[in-house]
């Protein structure tokens, strides 16, 4: 093969709080009530490309959120991956679980008056090396961004605002990772921002009595900024940069679950040296309120 592949994938964690609009790759700031339980299931296939190269991953992140208290939730994920590499005529591919993620969210803010509320929330917490990051094939061991797991311990922290109206809901985030370093490496720790409109199409005026179905538009702005990897304190220069999305979806929403589908397509692709840049991101899934 003639070089390696530095390039991550990178797919958020995306906490939704209650059963009502909610974006699909962004946070949202409105809260799991004392005592109950969510899960989020979702599948998501992502492709990365260059002349040389092909990537394609397959993540299904579970997620499990539990309201502590009115404004404390913990928070865990642990995806399932299947990674393909296609270079030089030659694939290679793993599966296994992935990293799991261990969270805290708490509600900072809080401004309520008719028909309109907005919350503020600060998240922090750590990703745990439970995938495996020594898998071989045929051809030796596999390159890094093929393992399930990374090996590093990493710490994360975020904070989240939302506003949400009668008839829509925006989102906003910023989210920073610092990367740990496992056996001489470490993949380059990130920032990554998202931006989130969701609007109801359907039904076009509330009905007096009851709670209805609803259907959703959702358009999202979902950016991440990553630093270069480095292998034994020297950087790679083939790793690392910007790439902002564009992402549309669409969200069926009942009192107790919603089943969502959106793509997401890249708008600007900054990336360092040579890599494969992202194709597409495409995502489904629903999430169960008990």
């Amino acid at each position: 093969m003639r070089r390696a592949i530095s390039t991550t994938l990178v797919f958020g964690l995306v906490i939704v709080g209650g059963i009502a609009a909610a974006p699909i790759n962004t946070d949202t700031a409105l809260p799991v009530h004392k005592g109950e339980i969510l899960w989020r299931e979702q599948i998501r296939f992502m492709q990365a490309s260059d002349s040389v190269s092909k990537m394609r991953v397959t993540a299904v992140p579970s997620v499990f959120v539990f309201g502590v208290t009115e404004k404390l939730a913990l928070i865990g994920m642990a995806p399932f991956l299947d990674k393909e590499l296609a270079m030089d005529g030659i694939e290679r591919r793993s599966s296994g679980l992935g990293d799991t993620t261990l969270l805290g969210r708490y509600q900072v803010f809080q401004s309520d008056r008719p028909g309109e509320t907005r919350r503020a929330q600060v998240l922090a917490g750590v990703k745990l090396p439970t995938g495996d990051n020594e898998k071989r094939d045929a051809f030796g061991i596999l390159p890094r961004p093929l393992q399930p797991g990374s090996g590093s311990v990493d710490g994360m922290i975020a904070t989240v605002f939302t506003v949400q109206r009668l008839k829509w809901q925006a989102d906003f985030d910023v989210a920073y990772r610092k990367n740990g370093e496992h056996d001489g490496f470490r993949f380059g720790s990130s920032v990554t921002h998202n931006a989130a409109l969701q609007y109801r199409l359907w039904p076009g005026e509330l009905p007096e009595h009851g709670i209805p179905d609803y259907v959703y538009g959702v358009l999202e702005l979902n950016g991440v900024w990553a630093y270069r990897d480095e292998l034994q304190g020297t950087t790679i220069r083939d790793s690392g940069g910007y790439t902002l999305f564009v992402s549309p979806g669409v969200q069926y929403v009942t009192k107790r679950w919603i089943a969502e589908a959106s793509v997401q397509l890249p708008l600007v692709r900054n990336l360092n040296g040579a890599q494969p840049e992202p194709d597409y991101t495409v995502a489904a899934g629903f999430r169960i309120q008990y």
